[in-house]
C-alpha cells in the first residue's frame, strides 16, 4: 500500500512538472530576464574586452593616441562595437579629448603664469629645459616655457627666441591651435561604438588623506579596499584583492558604486548582479551565474591599437542593462527597466 501511495505521488508531481511551460528556480539563486539586444540570447555569451598598454611619457603618448585616431576612424566607418580595458591614464586622456579639454599633462602648462606654486613651477622645470631671459622676472620665465611648451606641440618650436618677453594671449593663440587640431578626433570619439573598462592594480592604495578610511566608513566598508575605489561610478577591473575581501564581495557584503565590475579571480568565472549591477569573476573555473539561462563570461585579450581594426563586433556593456522581465504565456511579467542613464562609459 506504501509503495502505490508514493508511485501515485510520484505521477502527479510528474503530470504537474509536464504541464508547466517554465520551471521556475529559487529567487534567491537565479532571477528571470530578458534582453533588449539581440546579440544576447540564452547560453553562453562571452563579453570581450580588449586589453591595451598606454605608454607612460606624456610624449610617447601623444604619438600613441595619433595611432589611436587613425584607428578610431576606421572603426567609425565599419560600425564597430568594442570594448576595451584601458590603464587610469588612457581613460582620462580620451575623457579629456572628448570634451575637447586639454590633456591632464597639459593643464599646468594652460595656468597662468601668475597663478602658479612651486610644485607646478618645479614640474615646468623638470619637463622644459630651455633658454628664457630674466629680463622680466621669475613669471616671465615661466610664461616663456609655457609658450615653449606649446609651441613644440605646434609644431613652431624652432621659432621661439628665448630674449623674447612673450604674453598670455600669445600662449592662448597657441593652444586655441592645438585645441583645432583635435576636434575631428573629439567628434569621433564621440560617435564610436566603444566602452572602456579601467583596469586598477593598486586598490588599496589612498589617493590623499580625505580617502583614508575612518572607523565610521568601515562600518559601510567591512573590506580594507579604498573608499575611492568603492565610489567610483566607471567601470573597474581590479586585481590584488585580498583572499578575506574576496569572499566579502562575492557574498554580496560589499557595495560598489560601478556598475560594472571585473574582480580578478583563481577561483571563480561568470557573474552576479547587485543593485542592478555587475561583478564579473575573471580567470578561475568555478562558475557563477545569476539570470536563469544567461551565461555571461569576460573574456580578456591583449591588444594593440591596430589589433583593433580586425576586432569584431560584440556585446557592448550598457548593453548589459538593457533588461526587461521575459514574456511568459505571451505577457510580459514586469515592465522594461529603465537603463541606468547615470553610467557614463567613457566613451559613447
Amino acid at each position: 500500500m506504501r509503495k502505490v501511495i508514493k508511485t501515485a505521488i510520484l505521477i502527479a508531481v510528474f503530470l504537474m512538472a509536464a504541464g508547466c511551460n517554465h520551471v521556475v528556480l529559487r529567487q534567491d539563486l537565479y532571477e528571470r530576464v530578458a534582453f533588449e539586444s539581440e546579440k544576447i540570447k540564452p547560453g553562453k555569451n562571452i563579453i570581450q574586452l580588449y586589453s591595451l598598454e598606454f605608454p607612460k611619457n606624456y610624449f610617447d603618448r601623444l604619438e600613441y593616441m595619433k595611432d589611436f585616431e587613425l584607428v578610431a576612424k576606421q572603426l567609425l566607418l565599419d560600425d564597430k562595437s568594442l570594448n576595451l580595458l584601458v590603464s587610469r591614464g588612457m581613460y582620462d586622456t580620451v575623457e579629456s579629448l572628448k570634451k575637447e579639454e586639454v590633456l591632464p599633462e597639459e593643464k599646468v602648462y594652460l595656468k597662468t603664469a601668475s597663478d602658479l606654486d612651486n610644485a607646478e613651477m618645479s614640474e615646468i622645470d623638470k619637463g622644459i629645459d630651455v633658454y628664457v631671459t630674466d629680463r622680466g622676472g621669475s613669471i616671465q620665465g615661466y610664461l616663456n616655457k609655457q609658450v615653449y611648451f606649446w609651441m613644440v606641440l605646434t609644431g613652431k618650436e624652432s621659432e621661439f627666441i628665448g630674449e623674447n618677453l612673450y604674453t598670455e594671449l600669445d600662449k592662448q593663440r597657441l593652444v586655441e591651435e592645438v585645441r583645432k587640431s583635435r576636434k575631428e578626433f573629439s567628434r569621433v570619439l564621440k560617435n564610436i561604438k566603444m566602452h572602456m573598462v579601467i583596469r586598477e592594480e593598486a586598490p588599496y592604495s589612498h589617493k590623499d588623506i580625505e580617502s583614508v578610511p575612518s572607523e565610521t566608513v568601515n562600518i559601510f566598508n567591512p573590506t580594507d579596499i579604498s573608499k575611492w575605489v568603492l565610489d567610483e561610478k566607471e567601470a573597474l577591473y581590479l586585481k590584488g584583492i585580498k583572499n578575506s575581501d574576496f569572499d566579502k564581495i562575492s557574498a554580496k557584503k560589499v557595495k560598489f558604486n560601478s556598475p560594472f565590475l571585473i574582480l580578478d579571480s583563481k577561483k571563480f568565472t561568470g557573474y552576479t548582479v547587485l543593485d542592478g549591477n555587475y561583478i564579473f569573476f575573471y580567470g578561475g573555473t568555478s562558475v557563477r551565474g545569476y539570470y536563469h539561462r544567461y551565461d555571461l563570461e569576460v573574456k580578456i585579450s591583449e591588444s594593440t591599437a591596430r589589433d583593433l581594426l580586425n576586432a569584431e563586433n560584440g556585446i557592448l556593456l550598457d548593453e548589459l542593462f538593457e533588461r526587461k522581465k521575459p514574456e511568459i504565456n505571451g505577457l510580459e511579467e514586469e515592465k522594461t527597466q529603465p537603463k541606468k542613464n547615470s553610467v557614463n562609459w567613457g566613451i559613447n
